[in-house]
């Protein structure tokens, strides 16, 4: 049995005891490993590759503390005198300081087993970024991985997944300018009230990166997640491009769109909620960014939406608007119209994205020629409001 259907912060003893029940074989998903990472450059470099192939092909598991024979596991073992925290820093701070680019959304888990040892389970997502390579002690390789391991990254493989990553921004890059696009013109699902208006899109990758259809149906019998993405109430429709909710007025103050692929879009009018159109207060909308994102989080978890997320924030309507901090007149000012602000990729699994947030609301502040946004502390951590 598979350890993806499960959030890992919830993979016990017994989910990787089944691992053996069912003969889950090491391959393209899944690799185990008795012991942990050892201290030489050698050992090092090993678990890179592991990792790295992970990301360049289809994402998986890598479980330390796992005997196997033949690529198939034996007996959980665990690993002794380890810090459980220490040890997810160390392999963490490995992948980020040894990788390039940068694998996104690694996640990292310790499972306590009975005999009192430790397990740790890594959890490497196919990357929306890919080629992955390790650059530790100059090593320079590519790595993927089939049924049967990993495996070095010919040449003309390295240009397929080249040219694979640049398709791939570019559909996200384009389907933000054409969604955008339809709003600033008013080509909306529902009429709009006019004024300034937060667009934010959450958008499963696996919609631009192969074939995947939400269950709209199941949406649809069961739609309180929508209603708490959109922050109001109302029934959905089903429309010619999946499902809509929209405030109750017309026109409308807001709508939330999900898509055939699972995208969706929450469009929300600000200009009454703003000081009749001069101020973006705040932390009103970074609040409201937030809970965009964590219900978001929850609805692409109820349909089964798979990892990970990529958000878009987009302010329109809104140039010489100001942030402002209790009506504080001399903030920061948008310049422009529409503000595209970098976008976040996010896992789905996990309700807490205050901090997960933080770059997203530094660049709106960014955006309004403020260094960042003034609540979080010097750690990265939300500020309570």
């Amino acid at each position: 049995m598979s350890l993806s259907h499960k959030l890992l912060s919830q993979v016990n003893e017994t989910d990787l005891l089944n691992l053996i029940a069912d003969g889950e074989l090491e391959g393209k998903a899944i690799d185990y490993k008795r012991d942990r990472v050892g201290k030489t450059d050698t050992d090092k470099k090993e678990f890179l590759y592991d990792i790295s192939s992970f990301a360049n092909t289809q994402g998986g598991h890598l479980i330390f503390g796992m005997d196997e024979e033949g690529g198939a596991p034996t007996k959980l073992v665990g690993i002794s005198d380890i810090n459980p925290d220490e040890e997810i820093l160390r392999l963490e701070g490995m992948a980020r300081d040894g990788i390039r680019p940068p694998i996104v959304g690694l996640q990292t888990a310790a499972v306590t087993l009975a005999n009192g040892n430790t397990a740790i389970v890594m959890r490497i997502h196919k990357s929306w970024n890919p080629p992955h390579q390790v650059t530790y002690q100059k090593a320079f390789r590519f790595y993927g991985r089939s049924s049967n391991g990993k495996y070095q990254i010919d040449v003309d493989e390295l240009r397929s997944i080249f040219l694979l990553s640049a398709s791939v921004a570019e559909r996200l890059k384009l389907f933000r300018i054409e969604r955008v696009a339809k709003i600033v013109s008013g080509d909306t699902p529902v009429p709009l009230e006019a004024g300034g208006k937060m667009v934010v899109h959450m958008l499963p990758l696996a919609a631009f990166t192969g074939r995947y259809l939400a269950d709209l149906n199941l949406l649809w019998r069961d739609h309180s997640s929508l209603v708490r993405v959109l922050r109001g109430g109302g029934s959905p429709l089903f429309n010619v491009d999946g499902l809509l909710l929209a405030s109750h007025l017309r026109p409308a103050s807001r709508y939330a769109q999900v898509f055939r692929d699972g995208c969706i879009e929450v469009v929300g009018d600000w200009s009454g909620e703003a000081n009749k159109g001069a101020f973006l207060p705040c932390p009103a909308f970074e609040s409201a960014i937030i809970e965009h994102i964590y219900r978001g989080k929850q609805l692409f978890e109820y349909i089964g939406a798979p990892a990970p997320l990529v958000i878009m924030v987009t302010m329109v309507g809104m140039k010489g608007w100001r942030i402002a901090t209790r009506w504080d007149a001399s903030a920061a000012v948008f310049d422009r119209d529409p503000v595209l602000i970098p976008e976040l990729l996010l896992e789905v699994s996990g309700n807490v994205v205050q901090d997960e947030a933080k770059p997203l609301l530094d660049a709106v502040w960014n955006a309004a020629g403020s260094p960042g946004s003034p609540n979080y502390d010097a750690k990265g951590r939300r500020k309570r409001e």
